[in-house]
């Protein structure tokens, strides 16, 4: 079996966690949001560093004369238009906010203070909201915490690969393992988000060194299904779990998943490289980065059309906004209905922001290339 150039398996489970992402931070009153799988599906955004590991390993980590300003400029025209873009229209939201709560609305408290205050705005500008102790992470788009981990992350796993050469591999299985020992002994070095991009992120570029040593072994599409089948157990089973360890333990099982379905060798592998799971593969960053801001409009439109009409619609259980329409299938069938405008909406945005963001740095960057040599 030769090496993937593209794990089409691997970009169908970034699609599927997104989504579960988008489920978690729904709530609907006796719909499957309330299923403890979902529940516990933050726990993907620890998938996404490994995975972020694993794939900038096999696209960088064999490269020679790699430039620091390339490589950087490379992953910020990745990963900033789309954060840029979302991050305004919080601001806008926010701004939306003042206006109604001097109408008498409140849809997530005193507008511009605490995580969304006007000190928030320069740290989320320059993705250093997650490595700053003093500022929020999950300030105006919650889901960029992670982004404002991987982007430095990127430049960590560069100077690895700059200054260390033959054993940078080392150096990432050792930040990986010391970084899962700070976690279990809740030693604070960093915060915590960090601590998860480092144990998880350079746990999967350790991950594809093995991968890389072993890709040319055929696996029987027996044997690699029933593997596949134990792991999607063991995934649905750790991620609904309680389990003491599960910051640890979970991050582990993705570890060994990516490394087993990078192989693509089973009937599960087959499913995930059907045209509907690589749809979202390939959309993933979008849903990522705009679901939140369609679940809090969700939600505020609920709380107003609650005090308009004065039915119940927008119940707060247990400290939390749910909706409700009265109905369980009622309410599954607006969760599907969110999904897909989620979709939609990710579309939009994947073509018209994502994309072009990279064309327009594939530009920058060739226009200025004379700098670079």
């Amino acid at each position: 079996m030769f090496m993937n150039e593209r794990f089409e398996v691997l970009d169908a489970f970034r699609g599927i966690c997104a989504i579960s992402v988008v489920v978690f931070h729904m709530s609907l009153v006796g719909s499957i949001t309330e299923w403890a799988f979902f529940r516990g599906s933050s726990i993907f955004v620890e998938f996404f560093f490994v995975l972020s590991g694993f794939v900038l390993a096999h696209s960088y980590g064999a490269k020679k004369n790699l430039n620091f300003k390339i490589f950087m400029k490379n992953r910020f025209f990745r990963l900033y238009p789309l954060h840029f873009f979302m991050l305004s229209i919080f601001i806008l939201l926010e701004v939306a906010n003042l206006f109604f709560y001097k109408l008498g609305f409140s849809f997530r408290g005193i507008p511009f203070s605490g995580k969304t205050g006007i000190s928030e705005i320069i740290p989320n500008l320059l993705l250093l909201q997650s490595w700053f102790p003093s500022a929020y992470p999950l300030s105006f788009n919650g889901p960029s915490w992670s982004i404002s981990v991987e982007f430095y992350m990127y430049a960590i796993f560069f100077l690895t690969i700059f200054f260390l050469k033959k054993c940078k591999w080392l150096v990432w299985l050792c930040i990986s393992i010391t970084s899962f020992f700070l976690i279990y002994f809740h030693y604070e070095l960093l915060t915590n988000e960090v601590m998860k991009g480092l144990s998880c992120f350079f746990g999967g570029a350790f991950t594809y060194v093995v991968y890389k040593k072993l890709a040319t072994y055929r696996i029987n599409y027996l044997f690699g299904s029933v593997i596949e089948l134990i792991l999607i157990i063991a995934v649905v089973y750790v991620v609904q779990s309680s389990l003491e360890y599960k910051s640890i333990i979970a991050p582990a099982l993705f570890i060994i998943v990516i490394f087993s379905f990078a192989y693509e060798s089973g009937f599960f592998s087959l499913i995930l490289k059907k045209k509907p799971f690589q749809r979202i593969g390939v959309l993933s960053f979008s849903i990522y980065m705009t679901h939140y801001v369609v679940v809090i409009f969700v939600k505020s439109l609920a709380v107003v059309m609650q005090k308009v009409t004065g039915i119940n619609l927008a119940p707060v259980i247990n400290g939390g906004r749910y909706i409700d329409f009265g109905n369980a299938t009622l309410n599954n069938i607006f969760l599907l209905s969110i999904i897909l405008f989620v979709i939609i909406v990710s579309s939009f945005t994947y073509k018209n922001i994502e994309i072009k963001g990279q064309i327009l740095g594939k530009k920058y960057l060739s226009n200025n290339a004379f700098s670079y040599k």
